[in-house]
């Protein structure tokens, strides 16, 4: 989510809102060509308006906030209290109410650019590659032409699909951000041959220059902050998503990816953004902090608008102990953004990197695949 300034008039409501009715109303929204705040408010307007509204099942809600025009969260909690019912169930009744009120339209009302995801996270092995690569995976599985650019020079994506590198007399991403590059840019681009993703998936592989890409661009005196962007436009009419498996670290790199995935004119929110793979530990809080701060820092100096999706909680084990557990609860209390998904510490993702299988294709029905596709569904929107 982001933020809205002041002058917008709005007081953000916190309240618990269960995945499955979250994830209903980021897709309805988008359907209806509206972001989630809107969508909300109206549904909060619809419920205030309807008497009697029949109790809905909240079980497993978690901490949710969104931001309502000026006096609304005092508005439903007062209608709450005059009803009987918890925020947590007037919340649900309402987003459920709206839900029925507008079934999914035969056609998009709003055309929207391609979907622009940056798995990033300054601190290393939290699992951006094995995020990144699943959630190509589930939304190509799901008909969706996705492009999945290794962003990191070390080029774990690329080796984790069994993909030597770049074909031979191709130019690198890197030469296209320079402008350097003498050939078209989807001569560079591998499809991977499983059947389940239909052809639909393609990567952009990592280059060995990339170790380089901090040291060049910082010599580019000209149209260094859109360089990305001119790089992978010629490549966006052909998909539907990009997305890019970030770097470990807060260099120029990432602060070029962050500047890709900013929300163009026109854009509804949280349709391109950030989407961050965290542990329950105090180093990935820490991490998270460092580029929340980039993040702003950037908006502040070119006036972009970066949105941030969402957390996933990876490798999570909650028999790991008190203080795992606590971290876990403090990243779904975390609200601005939530967290989107949690990835248990399960095998087949290990066994899927090691024997360089795609996870959808090693694992198909594993818990882990299926989170991917949850994960996908509600992004995709």
């Amino acid at each position: 989510m982001t933020t809205p300034g002041a002058e917008e008039a709005r007081e953000k409501l916190l309240v618990n809102l269960t995945p499955e009715l979250r994830r209903d109303l980021r897709i309805r929204a988008a359907e209806h060509g509206l972001n989630m705040q809107d969508a909300a408010t109206s549904a909060i307007s619809l419920w205030l308006e309807t008497p009697n509204v029949p109790e809905v099942e909240t079980r497993g809600a978690k901490s949710w906030g969104v931001y309502l025009p000026a006096g609304g969260p005092a508005r439903f909690t007062q209608e709450c209290e005059a009803r009987g019912i918890t925020k947590v169930q007037g919340m649900a009744q309402a987003i459920t109410l709206w839900l029925d009120a507008h079934p999914s339209p035969s056609e998009r009302r709003v055309s929207q650019p391609v979907k622009r995801i940056l798995v990033g996270n300054q601190k290393g092995g939290v699992g951006k590659t094995f995020v990144a690569s699943g959630l190509a995976q589930a939304m190509a599985e799901a008909g969706l032409r996705v492009l999945l650019v290794d962003y990191d020079p070390q080029g774990h994506l690329t080796s984790r699909l069994q993909i030597p590198g770049l074909p031979d007399g191709v130019d690198s991403l890197l030469k296209h951000m320079l402008g350097e590059a003498d050939k078209h840019l989807a001569r560079s681009l591998v499809a991977l041959p499983h059947e389940r993703f239909g052809g639909r998936l393609h990567v952009l592989p990592a280059s060995k220059d990339a170790f380089l890409m901090d040291a060049k661009l910082a010599l580019l005196q000209v149209g260094r902050d859109t360089c990305l962007a001119r790089a992978l436009g010629p490549l966006e009419g052909s998909y539907d998503v990009i997305v890019l498996d970030g770097p470990p670290n807060l260099g120029l790199a990432i602060d070029l990816a962050i500047n890709y995935v900013q929300r163009r004119p026109g854009e509804l929110i949280d349709h391109s953004g950030i989407l961050m793979p965290v542990w329950s530990d105090r180093s990935s809080f820490d991490a998270y902090e460092m580029l929340n701060e980039q993040i702003m820092t950037h908006c502040r100096m070119t006036g972009a608008v970066v949105d941030q999706l969402g957390f996933v909680v990876n490798a999570y084990d909650s028999r790991k102990g008190v203080v795992t557990r606590s971290f876990y609860d403090g990243w779904n209390e975390l609200t601005t953004p939530g967290v989107l998904a949690t990835l248990k510490d399960a095998i087949e993702g290990r066994e899927a990197s090691d024997y360089q299988v795609p996870l959808l294709e090693h694992a198909p029905e594993s818990q882990q695949a299926e989170v991917m596709r949850a994960l996908a569904k509600e992004l995709a929107a």
